[in-house]
């Protein structure tokens, strides 16, 4: 079972956030934690508070085991972005961008969720456009066997005399 929890709108350019968002990915929560502890990062406190919130989400609303969780998904999108500008010399201005960010966590678990939802997207696929992907088969297995009978041709190349001695 997964359990997803969004923040929007947090005050962090999505590049910084999802350089602490890497260091958690697929990890336990107790090592996630301990991660987040030691990172001396604005955004990591941000990450540990919407990460505590959701385990209170899984383990309270979902009933789901607090020892087995994992970060299941974790990404940093980036979010609405402030102008503001900055006066220069001769009466130009620079732009400043404050930018933001919106945060995701999704937590499981179960340790095989992602192989069961690669299995199932790939059955949807299968399910919905079948006539499309034997017909993309077909074609390649014929390719395949047009490029194997082929023989290469022997090219021969005429050489011209050329004069020598002068």
């Amino acid at each position: 079972m997964k359990c997803r929890v969004i923040q929007k709108n947090v005050h962090v350019s999505a590049r910084k956030a999802n350089l602490i968002c890497n260091l958690i990915r697929n990890k336990s929560i107790t090592q996630a934690l301990v991660l987040l502890d030691n990172v001396e990062k604005k955004t990591a406190s941000i990450i540990k508070k919407l990460l505590n919130s959701a385990i209170a989400n899984a383990t309270n609303n979902h009933q789901m085991r607090g020892e087995a969780l994992y970060v299941y998904f974790i990404t940093a999108n980036q979010g609405t972005t402030i102008k503001r500008s900055l006066p220069r010399a001769k009466g130009s201005a620079n732009m400043i961008r404050k930018r933001h960010s919106h945060l995701e966590i999704i937590l499981s678990d179960d340790i095989k969720q992602k192989q069961k939802d690669l299995v199932e997207s790939q059955y949807k696929v299968k399910k919905t456009k079948p006539k499309q992907i034997d017909k993309n088969i077909k074609t390649n297995i014929k390719e395949n066997k047009l490029n194997e009978t082929k023989k290469p041709e022997v090219v021969k190349l005429q050489t011209t005399p050329t004069k020598e001695g002068k």
